[in-house]
């Protein structure tokens, strides 16, 4: 499978590390999942707790989305185990945390 429109091969040695943002970019479902759930601690933070709370459920949703619909090739860091189990957890985090939020009175 060496020929001159496969890239790398074994042969030309360990390949050049990468820059940091082609890394991340190579991990954009993770990525997108983190930067939604820092953003609803942020927002936490700032004393919205359940608007917040509600973001991070909902980056968790997403990433429940992500890992079901993606192939295993695409989806990165975002899959640690099987398919099956990786949905199940994310979305009963996801769920909880959303149902959590609905549930809980607001503030007075």
């Amino acid at each position: 499978m060496t020929g001159p429109t496969s890239g790398w091969s074994p042969e030309q040695g360990p390949r050049p590390p990468r820059p940091w943002w082609a890394q991340i970019v190579g991990q954009w479902p993770l990525a997108l999942v983190l930067v939604g759930v820092a953003s609803g601690v942020l927002w936490a933070g700032l004393g919205h707790w359940k608007r917040g709370t509600f973001v991070i459920g909902a980056a968790f949703a997403l990433g429940t989305v992500l890992r079901a619909v993606l192939p295993n090739e695409r989806v990165g860091l975002l899959g640690v185990r099987t398919r099956l189990v990786d949905v199940a957890c994310l979305g009963v985090l996801a769920l909880g945390i959303i149902i959590l939020v609905l549930v809980v009175p607001p503030q007075v």
